[in-house]
């Protein structure tokens, strides 16, 4: 309740009903700016302090399938991606993790946000 009566009071707007309406077309605005702009690789949407969108095209693979051996060409991933920004990415933790698998070692990076 407190964070609606403050983001209507930052928005100045007299009820909840109207405020809701308000950051309800930001929120669709958000959505379908980045869908609309698929096709493009390498768009990016940047949000002030909070954080940017990028899409990103990826090519299909060559790929050996099973027993037969055949190849087959997987298929192009369009990826959306949102990377944090400002006082959102000063509150994150890094770390590194490192699992073994069988021969190899493989290390992440992890991220938690306070």
């Amino acid at each position: 309740m407190r964070a609606s009566v403050s983001g209507r009071q930052a928005l100045a707007l007299p009820t909840n009903e109207e405020a809701e309406m308000v950051t309800d077309a930001v929120i669709t605005a958000l959505e379908a700016t980045p869908l609309n702009n698929l096709g493009s690789n390498g768009f990016t949407l940047k949000l002030g302090g909070l954080g940017k969108f990028s899409v990103r095209h990826k090519p299909g693979i060559r790929r050996k399938v099973g027993f037969p051996g055949e190849t087959i060409q997987t298929k192009m991933l369009c990826k959306v991606k949102f990377i944090t920004l400002g006082r959102l990415r000063q509150g994150e933790q890094v770390t590194q993790c490192t699992q073994n698998d069988g021969n190899r070692k493989q290390s992440q990076l992890r991220r938690k946000y306070c």
